[in-house]
């Protein structure tokens, strides 16, 4: 079963901070420089100071950003700008967004993961890697708290537990609200035993999937001497309001390739000309089979779609497992990158916004190129994961994040 708890939560005093709005940011692996200078200049109290400060020219073993955050903590309660919640609860989280010009609301809950109750049922889809273990371990270490959650889907075939904390919403005012980046997000506290043992019980017996945080996960349980259990996000697996976005990417075509480019690309695949980037997703996003692509290079946009022989080729003689083989990602990076250029596309440039791809592509001139895949389905990934699986590093961008600052779990008592 998935052993879920309620916790007593350090937050934000409002009487301190005034709007949440500018003490909250998203998590620290997707702040960007200029973002993170932003987060600063928003409040001496952004979170950001926290799970992802400065690195200083002098810094040292005695002073780094762990410590600095380990100091603010500290500092932070004794000065009452976090306070601690008097009851244990679970906190439902609403995000309402828009997507694809419609707006669209989330509804998650936040809860302690207990390991040893949970173990067998959380299912990981990324491999990690030692330097951010590294790193956020150091976190951990300095500050004794969960900080971010980690962000899980959970099962939730008729929608019952959905109608549940939708329920919750209409008959109880929020604790706390805000507006990030247009976004607005919306926090109740259930302390109820009765509401909480509805909630708990209707997780158990469910695999739970890690959608985002596999290294704090990870890190968490190595540490698990400090806390029995992780403080995680669950969102619902059937809420249509779960986006699951592709990463595309973006690549340089090395000065001797450019003249043989475009000829080894037109004998692997098919090529058909688009004339804009709506035109090029609108294709994409409707387009069957594997291997299909949008591409964009100095010669415009194109519908890519790899030949039927060459798609055959790999599939035949796969060099990883058959449920990764046929993805989109993979055959791009194992199929396609090395027929063109000899590489499989490492130092590739990522993001999820095609528009972004694009204009990066055109920032690297003639040699720039852009890839736009389409997503991976929800229950793709899930069934990837139950496989003891991992998917091609970048491939999934769940949206929208789970902001930080909503909620904190101290490993004290204090």
């Amino acid at each position: 079963m998935v052993a879920i708890a309620p916790f007593r939560a350090l937050r934000y005093n409002p009487d301190r901070i005034g709007t949440l709005d500018r003490v909250l940011a998203p998590p620290y692996d997707v702040i960007s420089p200029d973002e993170q200078e932003q987060l600063y200049q928003a409040s001496v109290h952004n979170v950001v100071r926290l799970i992802y400060g400065k690195q200083l020219p002098d810094d040292d073993e005695q002073r780094n950003r762990y410590t600095r955050a380990k100091d603010a903590w500290a500092r932070w309660r004794t000065e009452g700008v976090l306070i601690r919640e008097a009851q244990p609860a679970v906190y439902l989280c609403e995000q309402t967004f828009v997507w694809e010009g419609r707006p669209a609301r989330r509804l998650g809950l936040m809860a302690l993961l207990d390991f040893e109750g949970s173990a067998g049922q959380v299912l990981r889809h990324e491999a990690t890697f030692q330097g951010p273990k590294t790193d956020r371990a150091h976190l951990l270490e300095a500050v004794r708290a969960n900080l971010s959650p980690v962000f899980c889907i959970a099962p939730d075939p008729q929608r019952r537990l959905h109608q549940f904390l939708d329920h919750i919403t209409a008959q109880q005012p929020p604790l706390a609200t805000a507006r990030f980046r247009g976004d607005e997000v919306r926090l109740w506290a259930i302390t109820d035993p009765g509401a909480i043992g509805q909630i708990t019980g209707r997780l158990a017996g469910v695999h739970v999937l890690i959608a985002d945080g596999h290294h704090r996960f990870e890190v968490a349980f190595a540490h698990r001497h400090l806390s029995a259990s992780v403080m995680t996000y669950f969102a619902l697996r059937e809420d249509p309001a779960l986006v699951v976005r592709p990463i595309h990417r973006v690549c340089q075509i090395a000065g001797p390739m450019r003249q043989e480019w475009r000829k080894r690309l037109e004998a692997l695949c098919r090529l058909e000309p688009r004339a804009s980037v709506e035109d090029l997703m609108q294709w994409l996003n409707a387009a069957p089979g594997q291997g299909c692509f949008g591409y964009y290079d100095a010669g415009g946009f194109s519908a890519v779609s790899l030949r039927e022989a060459v798609v055959a080729e790999w599939l035949l003689r796969p060099s990883v497992p058959l449920a990764l083989a046929g993805l989109d990602v993979t055959i791009l990076h194992q199929a396609l990158l090395p027929k063109l250029h000899g590489a499989n596309g490492e130092g590739c440039w990522y993001t999820p916004d095609h528009e972004q791809a694009i204009d990066r592509a055109r920032q690297y001139g003639p040699q720039g190129c852009a890839w736009l895949l389409r997503p991976i389905p929800l229950a793709q990934v899930f069934a990837v994961a139950c496989e003891g699986l991992a998917l091609p590093q970048k491939s999934t961008f769940f949206y929208p994040k789970v902001l930080s600052g909503l909620v904190f779990n101290p490993f004290d008592d204090g």
